[in-house]
């Protein structure tokens, strides 16, 4: 009985994983061409998790700051749009971190000095240029966001990091041609 049961838990517990499954090679519809960036290639683990969930925090922080502070409402719900997605992708990142193969251990919660100074000017910014900054920089992390998700859904070795990676990547460069589309040239074209 308690094989059965054991059996029966098991095959719920693998039947949404598969269903769920991405090809990481070919997930997401955009080429380097159309990010402005190349995938990062041959990434450890945790170098992955590290730049991910770097990337991830500063689109939390910043998103959480336009939510409030933005002037314009389509900008609002964008950042608003962006913090779900992020904080979405950080709690699936860190879910990731244990199973029984390996342990990788869970990312500071600290910025990295490049990103602190992102969002330290975006802090400063006068509400005249806040929204524009905003899409900027939301865009720059987008991009290198995407080159390190791509990377490692490409060639990653860890199978739940490559999940995760793969995952990420269309939610990203939807998040850019939204992005692009809010700013000023991108209001223009339209």
């Amino acid at each position: 009985m308690k094989i059965l049961i054991s059996a029966a838990l098991l095959s719920l517990v693998s039947v949404p994983a598969f269903a769920q499954a991405v090809t990481p090679s070919t997930s997401g519809t955009m080429t380097s061409a159309d990010v402005g960036v190349e995938p990062i290639a041959s990434q450890s683990g945790p170098n992955y998790v590290l730049a991910a969930s770097d990337a991830n925090l500063y689109q939390i922080k910043a998103a959480q700051l336009a939510a409030t502070r933005a002037q314009r409402d389509d900008v609002k719900s964008y950042a608003k749009r962006v913090l779900a997605e992020a904080q979405s992708s950080q709690k699936a990142l860190m879910a990731a971190l244990k199973n029984d193969q390996r342990t990788i251990k869970a990312p500071s919660s600290t910025l990295s000095a490049d990103r602190a100074a992102l969002l330290k000017l975006l802090q400063k910014a006068p509400k005249s240029a806040f929204d524009n900054l905003y899409l900027t920089q939301s865009a720059q992390v987008q991009q290198a966001a995407w080159a390190i998700h791509k990377g490692y859904a490409q060639d990653g070795t860890d199978p739940a990091l490559q999940q995760i990676a793969g995952t990420a990547v269309p939610v990203l460069e939807n998040e850019l041609t939204t992005g692009k589309s809010l700013t000023p040239s991108g209001l223009a074209g339209r």
